[in-house]
Order: C-alpha cells, then sequence, then structure tokens
C-alpha cells in the first residue's frame, strides 16, 4: 500500500509580530523631577536674593567689609545699570515657575512640563544676557570684563540642565504614562 502524503503549501507569507507590551505608569518619574524643580526654584530665590541684595548695601557697608575699589566699582555698576534689577526680577521669575511646574508634576499635571520648560529658560537667557551686558558697560566703570571658557561652559550646561529636566518625565514611557495616564507600549514601527 502506497499512500501518498502530498506537501502543504501556503498562499501567505507567515509574518512573526512582536507582542504589545504595555507599559505602567510609574507616579514616581514626575514626582522625583518635580521635587527637584522645587529644589532648583529654591536656588532661583537664592539667586534673586543675591541680585536684590546689591540695593541694600552702600558704600560705607562695601569699604567696612575691606573690599577693593574695583570690586566696589562692580556694586555700583549693578546697581546703577539696573542689571541687579533685572536679574532679581528674572531669578524671581524663574523661581516662581520651577515651584509651579514642581507642583504641576507632582500633582501629575502635563502643562508642567511646558511651565518647567519656560522657567529653565529664563536661566538660559539670563546667562547670555549677563555676559553681554556686563562686557557692554564694563568699561564705563573702569575695568575688563573677561569671562573664562569654563564658567560659559558651566553657565549654559546649567541652563540646558534647566530646560531639560522636566522633558525628561516625557521622554521615559514609564513617566509619560504616568503623566497622561494613556495606554503607552513597546511597538516596533510596523515595515511597509
Amino acid at each position: 500500500m502506497d499512500e501518498e502524503i502530498g506537501s502543504v503549501m501556503m498562499d501567505v507569507e507567515e509574518e512573526l509580530v512582536m507582542p504589545e507590551i504595555p507599559i505602567r505608569p510609574n507616579n514616581s518619574i514626575p514626582t522625583a523631577i518635580g521635587i527637584m524643580l522645587i529644589i532648583g526654584s529654591l536656588l532661583a530665590g537664592f539667586l534673586a536674593l543675591g541680585s536684590g541684595g546689591v540695593y541694600l548695601l552702600d558704600d560705607q557697608t562695601l569699604n567696612d567689609a575691606g573690599l577693593t575699589d574695583e570690586e566696589i566699582r562692580t556694586f555700583d555698576m549693578l546697581k546703577e545699570t539696573g542689571m541687579a534689577a533685572t536679574f532679581a526680577i528674572l531669578y524671581s521669575l524663574m523661581g516662581l515657575g520651577l515651584i509651579v511646574a514642581g507642583i504641576m508634576l507632582i500633582r501629575k499635571n502635563p502643562l508642567g512640563v511646558k511651565v518647567g520648560m519656560a522657567a529653565g529658560s529664563i536661566f538660559f537667557i539670563a546667562n547670555i544676557v549677563e555676559n553681554v551686558w556686563i562686557h557692554l558697560v564694563a568699561e564705563d566703570y573702569g575695568f575688563e570684563a573677561t569671562i573664562g571658557w569654563t564658567s560659559i561652559i558651566i553657565e549654559f550646561a546649567c541652563g540646558a540642565f534647566c530646560i531639560a529636566l522636566p522633558l525628561l518625565t516625557v521622554l521615559i514611557p514609564e513617566g509619560r504614562a504616568a503623566l497622561y495616564r494613556e495606554h503607552v507600549s513597546l511597538k516596533l514601527p510596523e515595515e511597509e
């Protein structure tokens, strides 16, 4: 008895499909970043107090502190050109924005990311304005303003960090899922 067993042909190619892996929201990511933003707002508050505190110091206090004439001229420059007031306002706005963004992220409000990035941008812009402004008015007060590359790199790195920190919340899939309360999954893009 000869029985032939035929081969099976499939018309459709077999395709391996990666299963959809659901990502669970991790509420600690927005909370941790929100706490870091609140800590950053305290540092911004210290910068604002330092800038505004220049107006509390008169020449007699500076002389009693043992400052040199060049250091006293620096304080005069900050007062007379309005730099101290401008930076006190900018750093106050930055601190207020960071604390609001931090609270919003802790409460899982996605608008906190945009508010935090805007507040971080204030710091970045303030560093640029400060460097340019000092170089424009320094000669009028009898000294040369020089700034080293290391301080420029540190200022811009800090500014970039202030802008990028709130953005981390949405770049990490678990944090994005916690903020937007949406179904997020790791799925490879389909090839066409």
